[in-house]
């Protein structure tokens, strides 16, 4: 059975954090030397070079993501790396910061409407989840 309506795991949650500055990204990555900074385009290259199964390893033993020029997915293809990416993180509770667009606006409203809604959504919770939990941590 359906249910429309807003989720209820999403009530009273603040907003998507504001990105950070790149310069603002650059010095959080580089406080940390077990922490990544990526561009998302290349991270999304990458990440088109590599079986999803293979999402886990990448990110064994980094204790933040930090990704620089965040923009919404350019196609189908990458939303849905990007979903497993997402996943993989929350998996591992790694943090996320990012500059660029925030992290609710990766998925096109196009593709929020489409057949993968449901892992779209799943995967902006989850994301918004670590960046909120960065923020917190960086505070």
């Amino acid at each position: 059975m359906r249910v429309d309506g807003p989720d209820y795991r999403h009530r009273d949650l603040p907003p998507a954090p504001d990105p950070l500055t790149d310069e603002e990204l650059v010095a959080v990555a580089e406080a940390d030397p077990t922490a990544t900074l990526d561009d998302f385009d290349a991270l999304s290259e990458h990440l088109s070079k590599l079986h999803p199964s293979r999402y886990k390893q990448l990110v064994d033993g980094i204790s933040k993501v930090c990704i620089s020029g965040v923009h919404p997915a350019d196609n189908q293809t990458v939303a849905l790396r990007i979903v497993v990416l997402a996943d993989r993180l929350y998996d591992a509770g790694i943090p996320v910061l990012v500059s660029g667009a925030k992290l609710d606006e990766i998925f096109t409203p196009e593709m929020l409407a489409g057949g993968y809604r449901k892992k779209y959504l799943r995967a902006t919770s989850r994301l918004l989840a670590l960046s909120r939990f960065a923020s917190a941590e960086a505070k």
